[in-house]
């Protein structure tokens, strides 16, 4: 493996929220947890969340910011739907794709079945299952949008899943705590229902076939259990087959609570040179922090080696991210709310992607006692063969006056590969 040399450079301001908003729980979810995407016409475009945190506002609008000059200035547009004012994944039939989020339904408003299900998530909520097929169709509807090549107009479409023993969650949001712990959990039949949602990235695989990654509850015998779920479409994202999942099992030696979390969620997925696939996945959740971890499958992601600890220097790990530059560097990115306090990133050559360099880090500003720091979220995007911007939260980072606000930023990573393999790592970060 060849040694890279990372430097992060100074962060520029994407947006700024309002000097009142609240940068405590109070506001958790409001001008946070950004993306970061490329526009069809070259520009940059950074979307982020101006609602509460909750199943409530899926598919609700989103506050967007517009970048000409590969990132250095920014422009707010006007709040709208997220797959609106993007481009989707360019096919190679010339097609364009993108998924689309709904809001979420109203369980009341159905008879609800039986659920297979009642427990109480590490978060405190109660929640239910039900299987997908014992409800009505239109909550089982996976909806993308397709502009067709040489056409003008967006087309929403609902696309063939063959994923088996699908299921469906609501959650009480409003009764967080109070079932006892290991007492009996009431079947949900209020509180959001959220309709399925592609939650991961579409990305083309090297034999021209489209993948999609996402996550969802699954049932381990009798225990749920989120895991991450592929996805393969040989027919241009009309049908999508299921070629596998990642069980989750945790390490007790990195995570004392490894066998009380949730399981794996928001999970990313690269490619490598030698033909394996990797993913990165998360465990923080309602029992604290919990490390990322790394699995590579060698099978065309139908199983997965056991997953390992990716980065145990760092407390936690959120919305780890994949990105492989032509110059061969793959990085990886990733923070934690009430973590660290900073982002870090990493970088590999190493063809089975198993053999990372120490991460460098961006810290955040210092938050009053008892604030936060960040949302955790981070997302990358290349400039060109050797550089990537990546995109981030800090929640007291001061404006021109001087005030700690909520804000959302980036970073030019830079990368340069050593001429000499093993010499030694000049890592530099600009802060």
């Amino acid at each position: 493996m060849q040694t890279v040399h990372l430097m992060l450079n100074d962060p520029i301001i994407v947006a700024q929220a309002p000097v009142d908003l609240d940068r405590a729980g109070d506001a958790w979810g409001r001008w946070q947890f950004p993306y970061l995407r490329r526009l069809s016409d070259g520009r940059l475009h950074v979307s982020f969340s101006v609602e509460p945190d909750s199943a409530s506002s899926y598919g609700k609008p989103m506050a967007h910011a517009y970048s000409d000059d590969e990132g250095q200035t920014w422009r707010l547009g006007p709040p709208q739907v997220g797959h609106e004012t993007e481009d989707g994944v360019l096919l190679p039939n010339g097609d364009r794709l993108q998924p689309v989020q709904r809001p979420a339904k109203r369980a009341e408003e159905y008879d609800l079945p039986d659920s297979v299900c009642d427990y109480v998530c590490t978060f405190g909520y109660p929640r239910s299952l039900y299987r997908a097929e014992d409800l009505p169709p239109e909550l089982n509807e996976w909806r993308f949008r397709r502009l067709t090549a040489g056409k003008s107009d967006w087309v929403e479409e609902v696309a063939d899943m063959r994923i088996p023993d699908q299921l469906r969650s609501v959650i009480k949001e409003d009764a967080r705590g109070t079932n006892p712990e290991n007492g009996p959990v009431q079947q949900v039949i209020k509180g959001p229902l959220p309709t399925p949602f592609l939650r991961g990235k579409i990305r083309i695989a090297p034999d021209q076939s489209l993948w999609a990654v996402t996550y969802s509850t699954r049932l381990s015998g009798k225990r749920p259990q989120s895991r991450p779920l592929f996805l393969q479409s040989v027919d241009w994202g009309h049908t999508w087959t299921c070629l596998g999942d990642v069980p989750y099992e945790g390490d007790v030696n990195v995570d004392p609570l490894a066998d009380k979390r949730d399981g794996f969620t928001e999970p990313d997925y690269n490619f490598r040179p030698d033909g394996s696939v990797i993913c990165l996945m998360r465990t923080s959740d309602g029992n604290g922090h919990g490390p990322l971890y790394l699995a590579r499958s060698t099978d065309g992601a139908r199983t997965w080696s056991r997953a390992v600890a990716f980065d145990t220097t760092f407390d936690g790990g959120k919305m780890p991210q994949l990105l492989t530059l032509d110059n061969g560097v793959t990085l990886a990115s990733y923070g934690q709310s009430g973590g660290p306090g900073y982002i870090a990133v990493r970088a590999t050559t190493d063809p089975a992607g198993l053999d990372w360099q120490p991460p460098v880090h961006a810290h955040f500003s210092p938050p009053a006692p008892g604030g936060w720091n960040s949302c955790g979220h981070t997302e990358m995007v290349a400039l060109d063969d050797n550089r990537a911007l990546i995109v981030y939260s800090d929640f007291n980072y001061r404006d021109a006056h001087g005030q700690p606000r909520k804000t959302v930023l980036v970073r030019v990573i830079e990368t340069n590969i050593g001429e000499k393999e093993n010499t030694p790592c000049v890592i530099r970060t600009k802060n």
